[in-house]
């Protein structure tokens, strides 16, 4: 970080995106900042920290869940309205993000704004079919949390746009979910595979699912496979064993190896026996 020269800490969004198009000095946001000193380009000399912006309140909107872009993982941990969502997944999921240390630091916004593998919300997210408010140069848009990992994407959040905050739709409220990470540790970063699973389930017959993949690449993905073999079928051990294989072929698909496909299948069954 010595190529580093200023340091702005704005107090409004609108001021933060203004430090980041001064074409004068190429800028970065930086909200917890635990990847920062891995991840800044050589190019950038201004150190936008977004710590002073209003921007990490978790509420309702409506029938919608809204989170903060500066939400810490640690805040999504504690908050008594995430843990009512979706069986608490988000606060489950968030609970394994990392060691403590980490949680305190390490925002939402900032989890989807870096692609890594092994970020654990670009999965849950994914899965729950949430969108992301963004201000850009040409004003605030609402697009799907999966839209900001295309290659088409006009703005690269923490570059030349910023992350106001996360909607989960308020048809989520009361999925039967699960996140499963499988990593050497609880409190290890890394993982050989991340699993969000979501379904509901009325009458013994499947009205929604999601299976949404992480830590295989930098972009998670939708098991749309296994998804289509449950899609309004009524649960019994022989649809769970065809759509466990189906998980598998989607993971196959994505390149990953036995022993990973063996585990998404096993805790894909498992999530469903549970039904």
């Amino acid at each position: 970080m010595n190529n580093i020269k200023y340091c702005s800490f704005p107090g409004t969004p609108k001021a933060a995106l203004a430090e980041l198009l001064n074409r004068k000095h190429e800028a970065v946001a930086v909200a917890g900042g635990t990847l920062a000193a891995k991840t800044l380009p050589e190019t950038v000399v201004n150190f936008v920290d977004l710590k002073n912006l209003p921007l990490n309140r978790i509420k309702k909107s409506g029938a919608d869940l809204v989170i903060g872009a500066t939400a810490t993982f640690d805040d999504i941990d504690n908050s008594k309205l995430a843990k009512s969502w979706a069986g608490g997944v988000l606060s489950a999921a968030a609970a394994r993000c990392s060691s403590q240390l980490i949680r305190n630091m390490a925002t939402i916004g900032g989890n989807i704004a870096r692609p890594h593998s092994f970020n654990i919300f670009p999965a849950v997210l994914l899965g729950l079919d949430a969108k992301v408010k963004i201000l850009s140069k040409t004003g605030v848009k609402t697009c799907a949390s999966a839209d900001i990992y295309l290659a088409d994407f006009k703005f690269r959040p923490g570059r030349d746009c910023l992350i106001l905050e996360v909607i989960i739709p308020g048809k989520t409220k009361n999925w039967a979910c699960r996140f499963e990470k499988f990593a050497k540790t609880e409190a290890s970063w890394e993982a050989y595979l991340t699993l969000f699973m979501a379904a509901e389930v009325s009458g013994g017959s499947v009205k929604e699912i999601r299976v949404a993949v992480g830590a295989l690449s930098p972009k998670p993905f939708r098991a749309l496979g296994a998804e289509k073999a449950l899609a309004g079928a009524k649960l019994s051990a022989g649809v769970i064993g065809a759509a466990a294989l189906e998980l598998e072929r989607d993971l196959e698909a994505a390149r990953a190896s036995e022993f990973k496909k063996e585990v998404a299948a096993s805790l894909f069954k498992r999530f469903l026996e549970a039904l």
